[in-house]
Order: C-alpha cells, then structure tokens, then sequence
C-alpha cells in the first residue's frame, strides 16, 4: 500500500482533471397565480351603536350607588327612644268610661198595630206599614197561633169542628174574642196540608181586638150596610138559610190550589148588616 492509498496524491504532483458534470435541464415556469377577490368593505357603524353600552354603564352605576347608601342607612344605630314620662299619682279615682245609651236602629221592627187580610194569608204589621208576622194559608198554625196570641194580650180557646167525612176535614178551631182560625187535622187516610185545597181558614167578627185593628180587603168591615158591600162590587150574591141573609163573594176566580194557595173573600150579612168576613177557598160545587 502507498502513501498515496493512505493521505491522497500529495502536494508536490498536480490532481488530475475531473470530468465537468453535465449541464442540469432547465425547469419549466410555474403558471401565475389568479389574483384574490377582492374583500367587501365593513359597513359603516350606525349613529348611536353605542348608546345601550353608555346606558347600561350608567345603570350599574347608578344600582351601586343606591345600595351602597341603603347599607349606610341600615348599618346607621338608630336613636334611643324617649323614655315615656310617668304621671304623678293622683289620690282621686279615675272616672269610669261612659256607656252610650242604646238607640233603635231605623229598621227595628215595631209592635203590631194591624192584621191585614189577602187572597195568600194574613199579615201583622206595625204602625209603620213594616211586617211584623207573615202566614201563608198552608203554613203550620203553632208559630201564627203564638203570634196571634202575643198580638191580641190573650190566648184562644180551643175546639174542634167535625168534618162531613168526605171532602171537608175536621178542624182545630182557635177562637177569640172576635176572630177565628181553622186549622184542618190530618189523619193517616186524608189528605195533608200540602195536598188539601183548605188547610187553612180564618173567619172576623170584629174590627179591632185588643188594639189591633182589623184590615179586609175591598174596604169590607163589620157593620157595613148590604148597600155599602154592594157598592165594593162583589161577584156573586147567595143567599143564605135565615130569610134576607145574603153572602157577598168577592175575587171567586182567584180561588186556586196552587201555588201559593189563595182563597176568596166572603161577607156575610143578616140581611142589612155585615156580621162576618171569611177567606176561604170558594167552589161552585
């Protein structure tokens, strides 16, 4: 092996030539880029964008400033309050409250001064016109009995009238001094009150019993002449058992069993005076 196998040819020879490389083959030229669209331009801001931000800042603001001084205001020790001042003690008593004397109220109710007659009942009222009591044809008795009672200062004697049997009951009679009320008694195979056409009757003999005055309709009153109740224009005329007796029949039509029930009116006369007025249910049976 030589020197020149092991450091290369040295410096003093010349190295040979080495062999030119062959020209590189020319590159082809790159095709131009397309030019880019151009970006729209950014609309203008609108007058005014900036309004709702200054407001809210302004809001903030301000609600910061409102509970800040609420805590002030809170977290402030309030003042002590006075203490209250005692007052001497006197030896004289207290005088006593003063109870207001009691007054009516204008709708109080007066005592019953009138008992008035209609086709569906009778009616106690006071001297102001007002209702004291209301009885309706069919109504139970005991309440009008006790109210009856308390109006004319005494009770009623009390009787039974024997029915026919058949279409006429039997009835309780509460009888005073000038005024009688029928009441029909019910037994298990007649018909009730609810069913019955009369359940219900009332006869006058007086026009005033213990202060009240009695109060017909048509203006009918005991002791009226038989030309005064034909003048109130009665419907019927029918004679009775005693000769010259006559019974006046006043509204017959209104006579009706439903409801409510409602009689007629009914003046009966001697033959020149009115010595009873009956509200019943009239029938040309």
């Amino acid at each position: 092996m030589s020197l020149d196998d092991l450091f290369g040819p040295q410096s003093g020879e010349p190295e040979p030539e080495r062999a030119a490389p062959a020209p590189a083959e020319p590159r082809a030229p790159k095709p131009p880029k397309e030019p880019r669209a151009p970006r729209p331009p950014r609309p203008p801001r609108e007058p005014g964008s900036r309004t709702p931000l200054i407001l809210g800042i302004v809001a903030g603001v301000l609600l910061v400033a409102v509970i800040v001084t609420l805590a002030i205001a809170l977290n402030r020790p309030s003042a002590p309050a006075p203490a209250e001042s005692t007052p001497p003690a006197t030896s004289e008593p207290a005088p006593a409250p003063s109870t207001p004397s009691a007054t009516p109220t204008d709708d109080a109710v007066g005592e019953p001064t009138t008992l008035t007659f209609a086709g569906t009942g009778f009616t106690l009222a006071d001297a102001d016109g007002d209702e004291v009591f209301t009885f309706g044809w069919r109504d139970e008795t005991a309440n009008a009995v006790a109210a009856l009672t308390e109006a004319f200062g005494a009770a009623p004697s009390q009787r039974v009238e024997p029915g026919d049997g058949s279409h006429y009951p039997d009835y309780t009679v509460y009888q005073w001094d000038g005024f009688m009320l029928f009441d029909m008694v019910s037994t298990p195979d007649d018909a009730t009150r609810a069913d019955y056409s009369q359940p219900t009757y009332v006869l006058l003999s007086k026009n005033e019993i213990g202060g009240i005055r009695l109060v017909a309709e048509h203006e009918l009153a005991i002791g009226q002449t038989v030309a005064e109740v034909r003048a109130a224009g009665p419907a019927l005329e029918i004679p009775r058992g005693n000769v010259g007796a006559i019974r006046f029949v006043f509204d017959p039509a209104r006579s009706s069993a439903a409801d409510p029930l409602q009689y007629s009116a009914f003046a009966d006369t001697d033959g020149t005076v009115v010595t009873a007025i009956l509200y019943y249910f009239y029938s040309d049976l």
